[in-house]
């Protein structure tokens, strides 16, 4: 039997030439040889350290949202992060009498977070209602909507970092918009993460949430798709001129990348297997068993106009794998 396969079953479930297409929201993906599920996140820390000392390449993943994967073999192992232990720290001297903090391993689910926070009262992650994927993604590529981020409420996290466990509070997280130092550095693997909330009002709390969930609804793309594509570009790198924008988009600081791409008539585009959203316009969606090199030749389409037509270059926000 492969020694490795062996070795691996001491850390999580383990199968061999899985499918990554069954485990990303793109449903895109060819078979990783090793494929791992942990549940815990000190088999995590030991299993990285394995892998780390025999040299065997590795890639994390949480949900599977925001990675478009390769065709292709992957030969090493995947691994699924599935600790999901969440608790609310009660409040002590360290904590103002109006917040609360949250301990959550990386592998939890943004909903789960966002469902403890109501069950407590606590305000501060409302606009990650119906927003897949897990806290460890959340943190790495510093999801966000309606303005808001999560760095907003971060307040530390503890990573693994080339065979120690160590700390990063917020401001070492080098957040920016859709990124993070973790976004950066593949050797960071983030283990867990604790976020402040402000004490609220239970019902205020779930009535905000269940508004923001109401308003997503019909307004995402029905078909798999990794989420938004492109990340929306500051009002200050804008090239053309501001006031022929409309004026919410100079109000909040972001033009869409949606919007530049509808103003294209790309809506519902087909390439292939692959196209942009009906709903949305910055989602590339996988409407018909689409393959990598699709979604990748329709993003190349879809950059060489928006950059022919408003001279913007537009950056990912999906990890390209």
């Amino acid at each position: 039997m492969d020694e490795i396969y062996k070795k691996l079953k001491d850390f999580g479930k383990v199968k061999l030439n899985e499918p990554m297409s069954k485990h990303t929201t793109f449903k895109i993906g060819g078979p990783a040889r090793y494929f791992v599920v942990v549940e815990e996140t000190e088999k995590l820390v030991d299993l990285l350290n394995y892998l780390s000392q025999k040299g065997i390449e590795y890639y994390v993943l949480g949900g599977g949202s925001n990675i478009l994967f390769q065709d292709e073999e992957y030969d090493g192992v995947a691994i699924q992060v599935k600790s999901q232990k969440s608790k609310v720290i009660p409040t002590g001297h360290q904590y103002s009498l109006k917040s609360q903090v949250i301990e959550v391993e990386a592998g939890a689910l943004l909903g789960a977070v966002m469902g403890l926070a109501m069950q407590n009262g606590l305000s501060g992650m409302e606009w990650s209602a119906g927003i897949p994927g897990t806290i460890g993604g959340a943190v790495r590529g510093n999801a966000g909507a309606f303005g808001q981020a999560t760095a907003d409420v971060l307040e530390k996290v503890e990573v693994w970092q080339d065979g120690e466990v160590v700390e990063f509070v917020n401001d070492e997280c080098e957040f920016v918009y859709r990124g993070s130092i973790f976004k950066e550095n593949k050797n960071l693997i983030i283990l867990r993460a604790w976020f402040k909330f402000k004490k609220a009002d239970k019902a205020e709390v779930l009535k905000k949430t269940q508004e923001i969930i109401a308003g997503r609804k019909g307004k995402y793309p029905i078909y798999p798709s990794a989420g938004c594509f492109f990340t929306n570009v500051a009002i200050e790198k804008w090239p053309g001129d501001k006031s022929e924008l409309p004026p919410l988009f100079v109000e909040r600081g972001k033009v869409p990348a949606g919007w530049m791409i509808d103003q294209l008539d790309f809506k519902g585009k087909e390439l292939g297997g692959a196209s942009v959203g009906a709903e949305h316009c910055n989602f590339i969606v996988n409407k018909k068993e689409a393959t990598r090199a699709e979604v990748l030749q329709l993003m190349e389409e879809i950059k060489e106009k928006v950059y022919n037509k408003y001279g913007v270059e537009l950056q990912t926000e999906v990890e390209i794998f």
